[in-house]
């Protein structure tokens, strides 16, 4: 008898462990029908329907970066900026190499009209992301538009440094500092440059 209790105790946890991935991928898929329904439905421009589907989904498998998301773009789409915030800080926090949830954080306090807390939070992402030069020329352009010039010079001054999306920087630069500034030159020689030979810039890095 007591040989087979210890037996018996692995039988046991083996049976509650099969149950437990049971239950785990029953909730999986069922997280993802409700996350393709409530998708279909943003698609649409069906937001607010699709909210609470894609919280269920989020309820039932909140580990997973996906459906937090899609979640958020539910939240943003509907104007819920504050909890937009909160859900993307919660999520990078458990996804920290998730950028989109910084991203979407800084979208909402732009969308609530923080825009010198959104364009801090967008330094922090371009210090955690200093590769991406894409993103840095996007955001250097988006500060030219929202009227952060320190902002856009700075990182404009850094795409020249790295000799990265050169063209967009000078043409950045030269929009702050004027027709007169040498950038403003460099601007034109580029873009003459690359009409005459799109495939090769002076200077341009590939």
């Amino acid at each position: 008898m007591k040989r087979l209790i210890p037996l018996l105790f692995v039988f046991l946890c083996s049976i509650l462990l099969i149950g437990s991935c049971s239950t785990t991928q029953a909730k999986r898929e069922r997280s993802l029908v409700l996350q393709a329904e409530a998708l279909s439905l943003l698609d649409a421009k069906e937001f607010e329907r699709a909210l609470p589907l894609l919280q269920e989904a989020v309820n039932l498998v909140p580990n997973e970066s996906e459906g937090r998301y899609n979640l958020v773009l539910a939240l943003l789409a509907t104007q819920r900026f504050d909890e937009a915030i909160t859900l993307s800080r919660s999520s990078f926090s458990l996804f920290p190499a998730h950028m989109e949830f910084l991203l979407a954080q800084a979208y909402a306090l732009r969308e609530k009209g923080d825009t010198d807390d959104a364009f801090s939070l967008y330094r922090d992402i371009l210090a955690l992301d200093r590769g991406n030069f894409s993103l840095h020329a996007d955001l250097m352009e988006l500060a030219l538009e929202q009227g952060q010039s320190d902002f856009a010079k700075q990182v404009g001054q850094y795409l020249l440094s790295v000799h990265k999306e050169e063209a967009r920087a000078f043409k950045a630069l030269a929009t702050i500092e004027g027709d007169a500034s040498w950038y403003a030159l460099a601007s034109t020689l580029m873009k003459g440059a690359s009409e005459e030979d799109p495939e090769q810039l002076p200077g341009q890095s590939k």
